[in-house]
Order: C-alpha cells, then sequence, then structure tokens
C-alpha cells in the first residue's frame, strides 16, 4: 500500500499521496487533518477521474464514511 501511495497518479502529473497533499493542500501530508485525509482517500479506486478542489456529493459521502471509520480504527500504530 505505501509504494502505491508514493506512486499513483491523483491528478495529472501528480504522482502520490505527498505530492497531492502538497498541490491540493499546500502543505505535507503529515499535516493534513482528517477531513483532508479522508477527502484524499475518498478519490480511490479512480484518482484521475474525481475532483478533489470541486468535490461531488458522492465524493462528500465517502468522505464522511472513511471518517466514520476512522473512529473505529483509532490512530494505527506502523
Amino acid at each position: 500500500m505505501e509504494v502505491y501511495l508514493n506512486v499513483v497518479e491523483m491528478g495529472n502529473g501528480i504522482y502520490g499521496a505527498e505530492m497531492a497533499s502538497q498541490t491540493y493542500y499546500k502543505k505535507p501530508a503529515s499535516r493534513l487533518t482528517k477531513h483532508e485525509a479522508a477527502l484524499l482517500v475518498s478519490i480511490f479506486p479512480s484518482p484521475r477521474k474525481m475532483d478533489l478542489l470541486h468535490p461531488s456529493e458522492y465524493l462528500l459521502q465517502r468522505q464522511m464514511d472513511i471518517i466514520r471509520f476512522m473512529g473505529y480504527y483509532g490512530k494505527l500504530d506502523y
């Protein structure tokens, strides 16, 4: 998963979660809020077809579902 997240194209010429964070949120991925991180993840499995700058109702619902799941699992230690 880590390798995939570091190379997946998440927009036109935007490769990896870190670059997506820098591009869309103007900050490193380590400083994303849970809402920002959940929206970033909500674009999978079709990151090139989704628009983070203008999220659809579908993406916003997925974001809320992901935040709910985050609450179930809490912080992961790795």
